[in-house]
């Protein structure tokens, strides 16, 4: 299925992919949006939810941070942690917020005013948006607010602009007195230190860290983590699937540097162009293919700062091609 066809005798050199059925494509879209709890998420989870349960009770509940880089997996955690406590057609107890890429004090009180359902959020002064808040938040029972995107408040304008938002959302918090979120990249740390009275009221961190195979207990959670993907693979026969291989496993997470959100695209794109080819089940070269299309990341990771004090060890290149069995 994988080489070319031959027509008239003249062997094409590429084939277009074939369309899914509609039993396919129900299936992938099931297999793409089962989220699989691995010790890092499962533990973030939790510290949120011991941060929302004390809020709720604490005369200043103060703030949390959660820090990855971009794929780490911070926007899934929030959104089954907002899944879990939010019901539909009810008023949302956890409010989900994300911070406008071009970040002022008015657009970011329009957000807030627009997560809460408000249908005139860009509208009024910046006084009557804060009162809008105080009153909506109060009035629909609102226990958390989580800002996600939160380094956008450092992306662009002048530092007295930065700290001028930063301020104003302190200000929000003494207000609003409710436990609040900021998740967003390693950039977030660079808000606190712009804002020292921010700092004092952040009560807890969160770290999102890429998956690694440097350790043992590190190697034993990843391999389990794919395991368990694995069993929900779209395909007939899941028990020779590459995501059984630690060589495989291995390229995976390297060419996506441990990014959860970049090694589950590859991962999708590889199952899908299984099942598009029929295949009976995920092969190595499925990977292979998927990483050479979406491209491996190249950006550089920054666990620097969201891990202060270690340092990130140096890999040799051709450390890729190396059996993994030989480091088990």
């Amino acid at each position: 299925m994988r080489e070319g066809k031959t027509v008239m005798g003249v062997k094409l050199m590429h084939e277009f992919e074939k369309l899914l059925t509609e039993e396919q494509a129900i299936k992938l879209a099931a297999f793409r949006d089962r989220r699989i709890a691995h010790d890092a998420f499962q533990d973030a989870l939790t510290k949120i939810a011991n941060f929302h349960q004390t809020g709720r009770h604490a005369a200043r509940p103060g703030i949390l941070t959660m820090v990855g880089e971009t794929g780490a997996g911070k926007t899934s955690i929030i959104e089954d942690y907002c899944n879990l406590h939010n019901e539909s057609g009810q008023f949302k107890k956890v409010l989900f917020v994300i911070v406008p890429e071009s970040c002022t004090i008015k657009n970011l009180a329009a957000s807030i005013l627009m997560a809460l359902g408000d249908l005139s959020s860009v509208k009024g002064t910046r006084q009557d948006m804060e009162l809008r808040i105080k009153d909506y938040v109060d009035r629909t029972g609102v226990e958390m607010l989580i800002f996600d995107e939160f380094q956008h408040l450092t992306n662009r304008g002048s530092a007295k602009r930065q700290y001028d938002a930063a301020d104003w959302l302190k200000t929000q918090v003494e207000i609003l007195r409710k436990p609040i979120v900021f998740a967003g990249l390693p950039e977030v740390h660079n808000i606190f230190a712009l804002n020292p009275q921010l700092e004092t009221r952040r009560n807890g961190k969160i770290g999102i860290v890429p998956f690694d195979l440097d350790t043992d207990e590190n190697r034993r959670s990843v391999f389990l983590f794919f395991h368990m993907l694995n069993k929900h693979l779209p395909l007939p026969r899941p028990e020779f699937s590459a995501l059984n291989d630690p060589n495989a496993i291995k390229y995976v997470v390297d060419e996506n540097k441990g990014l959860l959100g970049h090694m589950m695209k590859a991962v999708y794109r590889a199952t899908e162009k299984a099942v598009i080819e029929g295949d009976e089940t995920l092969r190595f070269c499925h990977l292979q293919d998927a990483v050479q299309e979406l491209g491996p990341v190249t950006f550089e990771v920054g666990q620097a700062t969201i891990r202060p004090g270690k340092k990130k060890k140096s890999r040799d290149k051709d450390g890729g091609k190396e059996n993994i069995y030989d480091l088990l």
